[in-house]
């Protein structure tokens, strides 16, 4: 199979990647999935596990065979079809539907076909992967901790590391950026100069000016673009970062304070998006609950950015998605090069938008702030 992303320079918009880093995050977060606070911590994930998990992902290049299989059957089995979940998100055929349920790799199995997909109603709050979720508990509920965590690799490698709540991520045992690390190392081995484990975009060439503006609903939460992250360490108490970042953008914030979303500013790159979106929104609710102020931001501060942010005023703060919208985008200097992101903050809503230019922009579309590339390219 072809993914796209498995060559010398692999895009990393490609959902492969996002699977890849759910696989292993989604074992971290597991016990945390299933407490009954939405503080739970996760428990660490076991040493077999992990290694067992970094086996599946060596060199997706590879393709879908396995290349060091572990030596016992059932575990050789597990990891080949966590392997075919990274690179298919569909689960395949597998002797794990005809062993004895009385171990994880089984158990877990099971927990993963058997468990419903719900139907897609974002209008409802109701997303598909929320199978992810109801996998993991259903585990847990039936084996305990350890089938909860090899349910969570299965369930994070069918669904995304987008698809894991980020409450879970929040009081991860590890650094989620060190989970996706590890990860994509696995996957498509170690590039010092890319990111994760290197910052995006800090050229002179790349960076834009720092920029930041209040939310016009809520002016404890700015709206602006990773290089003021980066460059005004004061200006914020948090964090919700909706581009790839790395710690060294923003060493000066507590770790359970900088909510960090897989999301890219590109037609079909997000198998959740919904989901995403929702999520992000009530991240930056839930931080300013805690009374903080929040910097919500992407790249550019232009598209992402007053996606969430309109999906907070509507969900939160009781506001029009769609005028909200349209406010939000001049309020950034944003613009609609990838209207999807529109349209999904019009569905969360119950709403259709087929024309989200027309619709929200009837007189046409506003100036975008002068510094951002035609066409837009983010990170």
């Amino acid at each position: 199979m072809d993914t796209g992303a498995t060559r010398d320079h692999p895009d990393l918009h490609d959902p492969v990647w996002d699977r890849a880093a759910g696989a292993l995050a989604g074992a971290a977060a597991a016990t945390a999935l299933t407490g009954t606070s939405p503080a739970a911590r996760s428990t660490p994930v076991p040493a077999p596990l992990a290694r067992l998990i970094r086996a599946a992902l060596t060199d997706l290049n590879a393709g879908t065979a396995l290349p060091h299989p572990p030596p016992d059957p059932l575990d050789h089995a597990w990891a080949q079809a966590l392997r075919t979940l990274v690179l298919t998100a569909a689960p395949p055929r597998t002797l794990l539907e005809h062993t004895p349920a009385d171990r994880p790799p089984s158990a877990s199995w099971r927990a993963l076909t058997r468990t419903p997909v719900p139907a897609h109603d974002p209008a409802r709050g109701i997303f598909a992967c929320h199978h992810l979720t109801r996998a993991v508990r259903s585990a847990h509920a039936a084996a305990g901790d350890l089938t909860a965590m090899y349910t969570g690799a299965l369930a994070g490698a069918r669904w995304g590391f987008s698809a894991l709540p980020l409450r879970s991520l929040r009081h991860l045992a590890a650094d989620p950026h060190t989970l996706v690390t590890d990860a994509l190392t696995a996957a498509r081995g170690h590039r010092t100069s890319s990111w994760p484990h290197a910052p995006i975009r800090t050229g002179p060439s790349r960076r834009l000016p720092p920029f930041a503006v209040p939310h016009p609903l809520d002016d404890q939460v700015l709206l602006g673009n990773l290089d003021h992250l980066r460059t005004h360490p004061d200006s914020a108490d948090a964090a919700v970062s909706l581009c790839r970042t790395h710690p060294d953008d923003a060493p000066h914030l507590p770790a359970r304070d900088w909510t960090r979303v897989w999301l890219h500013d590109r037609p079909g790159a997000n198998p959740n998006l919904h989901f995403a979106l929702d999520e992000a929104a009530a991240a930056v609710a839930t931080l300013r609950a805690e009374g903080k102020r929040v910097l919500l931001h992407c790249w550019a501060g232009a598209s992402r950015t007053p996606a969430v942010a309109a999906r907070y005023a509507a969900a939160h703060l009781g506001a029009p998605a769609l005028p909200t919208l349209a406010l939000l985008i001049r309020t950034v200097g944003g613009h609609l090069d990838n209207p999807t992101l529109a349209r999904a903050v019009a569905a969360l809503s119950g709403q259709d938008l087929p024309e989200a230019a027309a619709h929200l922009f009837p007189d046409g579309i506003p100036p975008r702030r002068p510094e951002l590339p035609e066409p837009h390219n983010t990170g």
